[in-house]
Order: structure tokens, then sequence, then C-alpha cells
């Protein structure tokens, strides 16, 4: 798929390429629904109290498929209006879905507290990044940011001006001018116009962020996924993995 898509004379073959993948991922599904079957029956003769898990995997895989196949046979699709599968789909599955991925929220706030504490130089640039992409998204985001940017110079500003009082001489003038900079940032400020051009700024920053750095982020983690992708997948036509097989 790769030569086919730099080299327009093999345009004519990837209609066949995609037809073995086809057949390939059909193949791969019901490797992977024996897989899922023999685990959880080796859980269930482990017995425990974790077997009631494996037990609920089991019944509820098979009560949908003979329940879609049902639902196929009668309507023709199990997604038809009238179809019971589908009020299935949506008032079980998608519920049960939501449920999970409302518990995963709470996972992920932990992680992102931990990521987010800055201890270094990426953990920083995360933090920062993270702040302008909240603070871009919410709609009283352009105030909050200013309200935060007005806070921050005046905590800068005012350090330095009390840090300049423990020295003498040219290194005291030097952290006076770095602290009255800081505070005479905030003076244009006092316009509204110019303080609401401001607040406007973050957002359009905030998707310049989610465009940019993050899609070049995005993109090199997908690259390395799918070269991942294509070593574990040699490795199983080769022979060279057998985890699936146990």
């Amino acid at each position: 798929m790769i030569l086919m898509f730099f080299m327009p004379q093999f345009a004519n073959a990837e209609s066949l390429a995609t037809r073995w993948t086809t057949i390939v991922w059909g193949f791969a599904l019901l490797l992977g629904i024996d897989s899922l079957i023999l685990g959880h029956l080796r859980k269930i003769r482990k017995g425990g109290a974790q077997s009631i898990h494996s037990w609920g995997l089991i019944i509820a895989f098979f009560a949908t498929l003979l329940w879609g196949f049902f639902a196929w046979w009668k309507y023709g699709n199990p997604f038809a209006p009238q179809s019971s599968f589908l009020w299935m789909f949506r008032y079980v599955y998608l519920p049960l879905d939501a449920t999970m991925f409302a518990l995963l929220a709470f996972f992920i706030a932990s992680a992102a507290y931990r990521a987010f504490r800055a201890r270094s130089m990426e953990s920083t640039l995360l933090l920062i990044a993270a702040t302008i992409v909240m603070m871009g998204r919410v709609p009283l985001g352009g105030a909050v940011f200013v309200a935060f940017f007005v806070a921050f110079m005046l905590m800068i500003g005012t350090y330095m001006l009390y840090e300049s009082t423990r020295y003498t001489g040219f290194d005291r003038f030097i952290r006076i001018i770095i602290g009255l900079l800081f505070i005479g940032v905030l003076i244009p400020l006092m316009n509204p116009s110019y303080a609401k051009s401001f607040a406007n700024f973050i957002p359009g920053f905030a998707d310049w962020v989610m465009q940019v750095p993050n899609t070049a982020g995005q993109r090199g983690i997908a690259l390395g996924l799918l070269l991942g992708g294509i070593a574990f997948s040699l490795r199983v036509l080769f022979g060279i993995e057998r985890g699936y097989l146990r």
C-alpha cells in the first residue's frame, strides 16, 4: 500500500491488496475472538473472585452475537429502526460505554496531575500548553487569561523589585529595570479596547497550538505506532511472535 501511494503504476493492484486486507482482517477477527474466549475460560477454570467478570464477558458476548444475528435475519439489518438490537445498542451498550469513559476521566485527571507538575522543561511546556488550550476552549477563557497574565506579571515584577533591595550597584539597577518592565507591560491593559483584543488573542492561539504543535506531535506518535505495528505484524506472519496461541 505504501508503494502504491508513491508509484501510480501500481494503482491497479490497490483493489487486489484491499481485498486481501479484508480477508486478513476477517481471520484476525476470528483469531481475536478465539483468544478472548479461551483466555477468559482459563480464568473461569482457575476460579477466584474475579472469575465473575469473565462469566459476564462471555455471556454478554454470545448474547449480543445471537441477538445481532436474529435481528439481521428478521429485519435485514441489526440497526434497522424497528430492530430490538438497536434498542439494546442505544439503551444498554451506549450508557455502559459512557460510564466506562466517565470512570476513565478520574484516572486521566490523576495522571494529568502527576504529569503537569513543572519538574522539568518538558513538563513545564506541557503545563503551559494545557493551560493555554483550556483557557481558549471555555467561554470566559479570554478574561481568565487576562487576569492570569496580570497576576503573573505583577508577581514577577514585585518579586524583582523586592530582590533589588538585597543588592547594590549595577545588580540592583538591573533588577529594578526588569521589575518595572514586567509591571509596565500591564499599562496598555488599562485601555478597555486593548484589553478586549488581548483577551480575544487566547482562543486563536489555542487553535494554533492544537493545529500545529499538537498535530505534529500526533503525526510523530502515529508514525511510531505504524512502524511498531508493521514490525509486530511481520513477527506474527513469520511465526516469531506466538503469544496469541497460548
